[in-house]
């Protein structure tokens, strides 16, 4: 009878724990952000530019790199749904990257991108802007990886990405 006198006492306070962590705080995942929505961004986009900045502490050579000036390309096709697929060509036949997710704004107010890849309910945030037919992200530090130095292992990076209208 002790047992049950215990497990009737510590109900109460594992019924108010469940309740106080099950609350309605998942954010919103919304096709409208503040200045447009994903609907707006269907289609085929050409990047002008794509670069990968070194966001690590130790001296690196070169810390910057714009694939696109280096002569690869980098196309984006957006679905109305906000699915999409971006697809980069490295230089000097180095190979293609495929990436797939999904965009939304978080709160109607945070650009953001679930990649395939990553855990779900984990985006990632970037900078985002849409004038006209360009179309521009800026992610901060570890928003991508790039090896820098050519020696095989991929360096911590921030992205920035420019793409015009096809």
């Amino acid at each position: 009878m002790k047992t049950i006198g215990k497990l009737l006492m510590i109900l109460p306070f594992f019924t108010f724990l469940f309740i106080s962590c099950s609350g309605d705080d998942d954010e919103v995942k919304a096709d409208c952000g503040p200045d447009y929505c994903i609907s707006d961004l269907a289609g085929n986009w050409n990047a002008t530019q794509l670069t990968f900045t070194y966001c690590g502490s130790e001296m690196i050579e070169p810390a910057s790199y714009d694939l696109i000036l280096q002569e690869g390309s980098a196309t984006m096709v957006i679905q109305a749904n906000g699915r999409f697929t971006l697809t980069v060509v490295f230089p000097g036949g180095e190979g293609t990257e495929v990436t797939t997710g999904k965009i939304y704004f978080e709160d109607k107010k945070f650009f953001a991108i679930q990649f395939d890849d990553d855990p779900p309910n984990d985006p990632t945030y970037f900078g985002d802007t849409l004038s006209g037919n360009t179309f521009a992200l800026v992610g901060g530090p570890e928003t991508a990886e790039f090896d820098f130095d050519d020696d095989g292992t991929e360096e911590c990076a921030s992205v920035s990405l420019t793409l015009e209208r096809d």
